[in-house]
Order: C-alpha cells, then sequence, then structure tokens
C-alpha cells in the first residue's frame, strides 16, 4: 500500500511543479482520454442500432438511364470527286437544297500524264472483271453438267430404292463417289469464281474513282436538307474521299435530331418503341427534354466481349440550341405502376438465392430475414409483390451505412 502511495505521488508532484500554462494544457489532455475511453466503453456495451421503415403505397417508376449522344437521321457529309482545286462554290452555309442541286465545281490539278495513267488503270481493272464474268459462265455450266450427272447417277436404281431412298451400302462405291465429288469440286469451283468477281469489281470501282478524280466535277446534293460546317472557299484545294479527308460540307435535316444510346444485354429486354423518355444535354443545363424510342437494334455489337445494343430515341421538342455530337443523358420509363407497396432498395438484401428484407425479432432481439418477391425499381424505391405487408417494420440499413434515403426511426437493440 505505502508502495502505491509512493507511486501516486511522484506525478502529482511533478504536477505541481508545472507552470499554469502546461496545467491547464494536461488537464485539457486528461479530459479528452478519459472521455474517449468512456465513450468506447459505453458503445462497446450497446447494442446495434438500425434505421428502421415502414413498407408503404406509392406510385413507382423504373426508368433504365443511359449517357448517349445527338444525331440526325438525315445527314450526309459531302466530299469532293475531284482532287485539285475549288473552281465554283454555289452554296453557304444555311442554305436549303433538294437532291440534285449542285453545290460546288472542281478543276483537277492532275497533269495528262496522271490522266492517261489513271484512264489506263480504269480500263485494265475493268477487262479483268469482263473475264473473270466470262470465267464464272463456263464454270456455271460446268457445274450444272456435273450436278445433272450426279443426280441421274444417284437416282439410278444402282443407288436409290424403289421407295426413293437412298441405299446407302452402294453409295460407297468409286463410282459413286468419284461422281459426287466432280460436282462438289465444280459448285466450289463457282463459289471461288463469284469471289474473284467480287474482288475484280472492287478495284474496278476503286479504279474508276481514281480515274474520276483527275477529271473536272460537279458535286450535287442527294438528299433534301439544309447546308452546314461549310469548309471551303473558291481556289481552295479538295481532295476526294480518303480515311484522312474531311468533308466539305454537310447536308442535314436538324428538325430530325435524334439521341442515340447503347444498352447493355441487361437493359435491353426492357426497352421496346414508344416508351417515354426525357434527355438532358449537358451543353444547355437547367432543361429537360421530352422524347420517344422509335426503334431499337435487334443485333448487338460485340465489342471485346462486351454486347451492346443501339437504341434511337426522338426529341419531341427539338430546337436550334440542340446540335448533333452533344452529349445527353436519357432516362427510358420502361415500366409505370401506381398504389403499389413499396420499400427502400437499401432494405432489400440477397439471401439464399432470392431477395429478402430484415426485421429485428422482438423477442430474442435478434436479426431474421423475411423472404419476398420484388417487382419495378426505380428511384431509389423496390415494388414488394409479396412477403410482408404495411404493418411490418423492417431494417433499412445500420446506422453507419450510407444511405440517401428519407429516414424512419431508430432502434437500439
Amino acid at each position: 500500500m505505502k508502495s502505491i502511495l509512493t507511486f501516486l505521488r511522484r506525478p502529482i508532484q511533478w504536477f505541481k511543479r508545472q507552470s499554469r500554462r502546461k496545467k491547464i494544457a494536461f488537464s485539457v489532455i486528461l479530459i479528452i482520454f478519459v472521455f474517449f475511453i468512456a465513450r468506447q466503453m459505453i458503445k462497446g456495451q450497446r447494442g446495434p442500432e438500425y434505421l428502421t421503415e415502414y413498407p408503404k403505397y406509392e406510385s413507382i417508376t423504373e426508368t433504365v438511364t443511359e449517357t448517349g449522344n445527338v444525331v440526325t437521321s438525315a445527314r450526309v457529309d459531302v466530299y469532293s470527286t475531284t482532287t485539285g482545286v475549288v473552281d465554283e462554290l454555289l452554296v453557304s452555309n444555311r442554305d436549303v437544297v433538294s437532291a440534285g442541286d449542285p453545290l460546288f465545281s472542281a478543276k483537277s490539278t492532275a497533269t495528262q500524264q496522271e490522266k492517261n495513267t489513271a484512264r489506263s488503270n480504269y480500263l485494265t481493272a475493268k477487262s479483268t472483271l469482263d473475264a473473270a464474268k466470262a470465267t464464272a459462265y463456263s464454270l456455271q455450266a460446268t457445274m450444272f453438267d456435273t450436278w445433272d450427272e450426279f443426280k441421274n447417277l444417284a437416282e439410278s436404281g444402282t443407288y436409290e430404292k424403289d421407295d426413293g431412298t437412298p441405299k446407302n451400302e452402294n453409295r460407297t462405291l468409286p463410282a459413286f463417289i468419284i461422281s459426287q465429288n466432280e460436282w462438289l469440286a465444280a459448285e466450289a469451283h463457282y463459289k471461288n469464281q463469284q469471289q474473284k468477281i467480287a474482288q475484280a469489281q472492287a478495284q474496278t470501282n476503286a479504279m474508276w474513282e481514281a480515274y474520276q478524280a483527275t477529271q473536272d466535277s460537279t458535286v450535287y446534293a442527294t438528299i433534301e436538307g439544309t447546308i452546314y460546317n461549310v469548309s471551303i472557299a473558291e481556289t481552295d484545294a479538295v481532295q476526294v474521299r480518303s480515311t484522312t479527308a474531311q468533308p466539305v460540307l454537310v447536308i442535314a435535316d436538324l428538325s430530325k435530331t435524334r439521341v442515340a444510346v447503347q444498352l447493355n444485354e441487361v437493359d435491353i429486354p426492357k426497352v421496346s418503341v414508344g416508351q417515354n423518355a426525357t434527355i438532358e444535354i449537358d451543353a444547355i443545363p437547367a432543361k429537360e427534354y421530352k422524347g420517344i424510342v422509335d426503334a431499337v437494334d435487334t443485333i448487338g455489337q460485340n465489342v471485346e466481349g462486351v454486347v451492346t445494343y443501339n437504341v434511337y430515341i426522338s426529341l419531341s421538342d427539338p430546337e436550334p440550341g440542340i446540335k448533333p455530337g452533344m452529349t445527353a443523358r436519357v432516362n427510358i420509363v420502361v415500366a409505370e405502376k401506381e398504389n403499389t407497396l413499396t420499400v427502400s432498395s437499401s432494405a432489400v438484401r440477397p439471401h439464399e438465392g432470392g431477395r429478402a428484407v430484415q426485421v429485428v425479432n422482438p423477442q430474442t432481439k435478434e436479426l431474421e430475414f423475411i423472404p419476398v418477391e420484388i417487382g419495378l425499381r426505380g428511384n431509389g424505391r423496390t415494388e414488394i409483390v409479396s412477403g410482408i405487408d404495411e404493418h411490418t417494420e423492417i431494417i433499412q440499413a445500420l446506422t453507419n451505412e450510407q444511405v440517401d434515403r428519407p429516414s424512419g426511426g431508430f432502434f437500439g437493440g
């Protein structure tokens, strides 16, 4: 006992020797330390706290949300068909044109030798194409002949029964196999020739375009619309369409403005033509536009194992400030229901392969799962089809969980 008193006397004497400022600082630190220890002890003795709620009847709307871009369904990028300079520009931005109207003319800067070479290359390619077509006629005739021979042989009494069924035991004989292979070979030669024709046609088209690039030309509108993005002036250099060439102007009908989004495999089954949507344009804040889904792709695009489907939403109230290429956020209303039982989505948890909510057992104060069947989900709420009623107090979340929901009450265990 004496040793304990001696041990306690030393810090007390040390404390008395300190200045008034140090005594105050030390006292504050000691009080904070004691408060922290006491708080932790009290917290450890308390049971867990829960944020609770009661299910309620209300309307619920399920939406599919995705970000896309504004596009116009009627748009044509216009390129020069001649490599040279602009001889005459016949339109300007905002002009309205019809299909067949002249847009501009271009004068070739190719030398006579370049023109002659381009024409020679085109004629050579066309000659190759004609020869490929002639060979195809011959191969087709041979294919038909070998087919007739094989068909007559196969239907003969040696290889076919009276009821029309094959005599399989004879169809392994050399005579039958040879005739069959001759027909198959003839068919393969003909199909291969069709591929050669396609290649020759592509080469001929390319040589024709190269030849036309050396000739003076006038470019005409192919659709009705308004002229935008004119990037040329008279005497400016122009070139034919290529991977690096930019269009010299654009013809578009901006009254047919749509938003294109790409949806994943989970969301696409929920979306169909005719559904309503709301659109927010990043470049036009604090304004919401209405739209309708008017096209949904049937065949998806697979990019590195991720399959997406294009969905197009027409704007019901487009305005001049909305321009193609702008980023847009789309909310498609895929389902709605009125006066249905709902709970906060945070209250619904995975359980034994299904979904369940948690309640506190009034006797044991322990958490219990109640399986539920869910329906629509939207705006942070989930529809409850069966499993609980509006009188069931459920756990929305632990009090330390982050929830952005209207709070219910606290239930201490």
